[in-house]
């Protein structure tokens, strides 16, 4: 089959998932065609398990891509900093008593 509509999550919560106020199984997904269109269609679980699933996952994936983006910019932190020159200098020795 061909792809009908996808319904990209840019973050969560969001336009493109949405909680139904007076639900906890139901769901409103914001989908997407090719050209750029878009409609709102609700889903619904049967299990209230399964919905906290979907919502705890959708939390979850969106934590992790936060935490990811947070090291990734510390990263680049460490990196501009001007590095330590931890090493001897010329002519400069140590000395060790062991026992």
């Amino acid at each position: 089959g061909e792809l009908f509509a996808q319904a990209p999550v840019e973050q969560y919560p969001g336009i493109a998932v949405e909680t139904v106020t007076d639900s906890s199984r139901y769901f409103v997904i914001r989908i997407q065609d090719g050209t750029g269109r878009s409609a709102f269609i609700g889903i619904g679980f049967t299990d209230r398990g399964d919905a906290f699933d979907f919502n705890v996952s959708l939390q979850d994936h969106f934590k992790w891509v936060k935490q990811e983006s947070e090291i990734s910019k510390e990263s680049q932190d460490m990196d501009n900093r001007p590095k330590l020159d931890l090493g001897f200098k010329e002519g400069q020795t140590i000395k060790l008593s062991i026992g």
